[in-house]
C-alpha cells in the first residue's frame, strides 16, 4: 500500500488546506507542459498527484484512507530499530552554546534556513559530507559503515538541533 501523503512529503495529520496547497504547488513544477523534454516521465508523475488528491482532498474518501493505512501499518510493523546516528569525525571538548548556536537555532525554529544551508550544517557539524536525492521529497543520503543512511528534511533538521543543544 502506498503512503499517499509522501507522494506530497506531508505527516498524516496535514490540514486539508495544506494538502491543497502542496497538490498545487506540485502540480504546478511537476506539470508535464513545463517539461516538454520528459512528457511521459512528467505524465506518470501527475497521475500520481492527481490520484493521491482525489482521495486526500475528499474528506470521506481521506478518512476511508486514513482507517486502511492505520489497519496496514499495524499489520507490518517492523520491531523499533535505534536510528543510526553518524559519528563524530573528532571528538571536541564541550563548549557553551555561543550566540551563534542561539541564532541558527532560532532560525531552525522558524524556519528560515534552506535546504543548502542545512546541508552545509549537517557537514560541518557531523564532518560527513551528504548527496541529495532529488525527488518530489528530497532525501539526504551519507554512507556509513558501507550503509548509505537516509534523512528527510525534517530528520535532517533534528539531528542539528540536538548536536546544536548538545554543544
Amino acid at each position: 500500500m502506498k503512503d499517499l501523503y509522501q507522494v506530497f512529503g506531508l505527516l498524516h495529520t496535514a490540514e486539508n488546506e495544506v494538502i491543497k496547497a502542496a497538490y498545487k504547488a506540485l502540480a504546478q513544477k511537476y506539470h508535464p507542459d513545463r517539461h516538454p523534454e520528459k512528457k511521459f516521465l512528467y505524465t506518470e508523475i501527475m497521475a500520481e498527484l492527481n490520484h493521491a488528491h482525489a482521495i486526500l482532498g475528499n474528506a470521506r474518501k481521506r478518512k476511508e484512507f486514513d482507517a486502511a493505512w492505520k489497519k496496514f501499518t499495524d499489520k507490518h510493523k517492523r520491531p523499533e530499530e535505534p536510528v543510526p546516528q553518524p559519528p563524530p569525525v573528532h571528538e571536541a571538548p564541550p563548549v557553551k552554546p555561543s550566540e551563534k548556536h542561539e541564532t541558527v537555532l532560532s532560525h531552525l525554529a522558524s524556519n528560515k534556513i534552506d535546504e543548502f544551508q542545512m546541508i552545509h550544517l549537517y557537514e560541518e557539524l557531523f564532518g560527513n559530507s551528504l548527496t541529495i536525492q532529488y525527488g518530489w521529497t528530497n532525501h539526504y543520503v551519507h554512507k556509513l559503515d558501507g550503509n548509505e543512511v537516509r534523512y528527510s528534511f525534517t530528520e535532517l533538521k533534528n539531528l542539528i538541533i540536538e548536536k546544536l543543544n548538545a554543544s
